[in-house]
Formats: structure tokens, sequence, C-alpha cells
């Protein structure tokens, strides 16, 4: 079990955002393809394209966070001495934090108002209130791999 756990901590957004990333490609590059040597589409490959490129994009700034490849403008912490730097690295990181605990809690009190008047996509069918869902999903795995960087990095548990 404790195989399986770490396998999901370390792979999870890898796996998921390079199916989905891969998956989103080929849509669109059999859409294109369709449409320009057979002169039809696919009437679902685009509404499945767009959906999955949104989750990639959250499943992807999760493993931005983990791998710490996030963009930063660091060029006022350049200038800071270390410890100012690492006050500077708290703080920023607190007020991203909240600003996902904010748009968790706006998204969870905004969906039941969706789950009631939001309809489905036009083709697939799919209830709209469920890819909404991938905002606060999104946010919480962005700030749980926030947390988890810094659970480990003050427990020591950190790996090279």
């Amino acid at each position: 079990m404790r195989r399986i756990l770490k396998f999901i901590d370390d792979k999870f957004e890898e796996i998921i955002g390079v199916v989905m990333l891969a998956t989103c490609l080929a849509l669109i590059f059999v859409g294109v393809i369709m449409r320009v040597i057979f002169k039809s589409g696919i009437p679902w490959q685009e509404e499945l394209s767009r959906i999955l490129y949104v989750l990639v994009v959250y499943v992807g700034a999760s493993y931005g966070m983990k791998t710490k490849d996030h963009i930063r403008v660091t060029f006022v912490r350049d200038m800071l001495p270390p410890l100012g730097r690492k006050i500077m690295e708290v703080f920023t990181d607190i007020i991203w934090a909240g600003f996902n605990v904010f748009v968790i809690i706006v998204s969870i009190q905004v969906y039941p108002k969706l789950q009631r008047f939001i309809g489905e996509s036009a083709i697939l069918e799919i209830p709209l209130h469920w890819i909404f869902l991938t905002v606060p999903v999104g946010c919480g795995l962005i700030t749980l791999r926030l947390i988890q960087d810094y659970v480990q990095k003050y427990t020591g548990n950190r790996e090279a």
C-alpha cells in the first residue's frame, strides 16, 4: 500500500497530464486531417479536446507546483538578503494558498447553482457542472502540493 501511495504521489500529475494532453493533441490532429483531407469533421472531437485541455491546465499547474517549475517574478526577491528571500517566499506562498482556498470556497458556494441552472455540453451531453469542478479540484491539488512542499521542507523528508 505504501508503494502505491508513493507512486501516486510521485507520478499522478505526470501520468494523467501526459495521457490527457496526448489524447487532446491526437483529437486535434485527427480533426484537422478530417477537415483538410475529407472536408468533414468529427462532431465531438473539438468539444472533447477543449475539455481535456482545461483539465491538462490544472493538472499541469499542480505538477508545476510539485516540481517547482512555476514562473515567479524574482527581481525584488533577488535583491534581498537570504533571510529576506525566505520571508518573501513564505509570504507569497501564503498569498497563493489563500487565493486558492478563496477560489475553492467560492466555487463550492456556486456549484449548487451550476448544478441546477447550467446545461450540458452541446454534443457529448456532459453536464457542464462536472467540467466546472476542475477549478476547485485543480486549486485544491495546487494547494496540497504547496503544503506538501513545506511539510517536506520542515520535517526533513525532502528528497534531494
